[in-house]
């Protein structure tokens, strides 16, 4: 199966030259290594042309955020053709020998729709806030069983392995979510048309970035994308499942915030916005080649010839 690396970048070069080194020197090469460049200031994009002529490099003008990151680097690998995206961003950095077990369970017998590694701190040890969420089905424990691994329902995307034949058939990433959840609603998408696998001898280096406690300008996307994670289960929900329930849970941890937010007027507006735009609104849907209309025809054709 043709395998491309998709790497969402943004102003954190010293990391990106890591990931880069590091699917370079995969056990099982890359067909083709994209980069996605969200309107760096840092000099990033020019290091990828300078250095790593080879990597295809599409830069967005701006900043997307990581979830329109990833749907143009979905939209990119579907494009050129290739059967799995491995999704990553640029502060990660697989060990030499993660893409091989991860193809090896994609290309098993029940198919995954997508296949997780397991996600390590630089001293080693499990970065929990990366840990996938483990399937309560059982008939998808028993399929991932055979294959050696765990069935989950979602994961994130710090080195996910997915299906892009499933991709092709579906919304892409929500680029709307900007930041936060937009790698667990995809994921569970995926995980509807065939279970995920948790796959632990694949590794992946990723900072560890739980502690802070002040969510800033955050908190407005963290109240919204998990109202929109709600709303977008489908139904039947649960009493507990409704947004309702959702939207009081979250206005709670918001008071809970405003001891610790350094800015108090930052914190009012991302509450409000947040919560009011999370019930009331939806993310914009776009379908694979959605993106691509949207530029030149002369850009298109560059894209096209990798």
């Amino acid at each position: 199966m043709s395998v491309a690396a998709v790497v969402v970048s943004f102003n954190r070069l010293d990391y990106l030259k890591k990931c880069l080194s590091a699917l370079e020197q995969q056990t099982r090469p890359l067909d083709e290594i994209i980069v996605i460049e969200n309107g760096s200031t840092d000099g990033s994009a020019e290091y990828v042309r300078a250095h790593h002529p080879g990597i295809t490099l599409f830069e967005t003008g701006s900043n997307l955020g990581g979830a329109g990151g990833f749907a143009w680097g979905i939209e990119l690998a579907l494009q050129h053709g290739h059967s799995l995206a491995w999704l990553m961003d640029d502060d990660a950095e697989p060990r030499n020998d993660a893409l091989a077990p991860l193809i090896q369970a994609m290309e098993s017998e029940p198919r995954p729709s997508f296949a997780a590694p397991l996600v390590e701190d630089t001293e080693g040890a499990v970065v929990v806030g990366n840990l996938p969420t483990v399937s309560t089905d059982a008939s998808a424990q028993l399929a991932a069983q055979k294959l050696g691994g765990i069935a989950l329902s979602h994961t994130t995307f710090v080195g996910v392995l997915i299906d892009l034949k499933l991709s092709a058939a579906m919304p892409l990433p929500y680029a709307d979510f900007f930041i936060w959840f937009d790698d667990v609603e995809y994921t569970k998408r995926l995980a509807r048309s065939s279970f995920g696998i948790h796959v632990v001898s694949a590794r992946m280096k990723h900072p560890n970035n739980a502690g802070v406690k002040d969510m800033g300008w955050r908190l407005y996307y963290y109240l919204r994308n998990q109202l929109w994670l709600t709303r977008l289960n489908p139904r039947p929900w649960s009493l507990t499942q409704r947004p309702i329930f959702r939207f009081a849970e979250l206005a709670v941890l918001a008071f809970r915030q405003f001891p610790v937010a350094k800015n108090k007027a930052l914190w009012l507006s991302g509450t409000v916005k947040g919560l009011t735009e999370g019930m009331f609104r939806l993310p914009a849907v776009l379908y694979p080649g959605d993106l691509l209309r949207t530029l030149s025809t002369e850009r298109r054709d560059q894209l096209s010839r990798g």
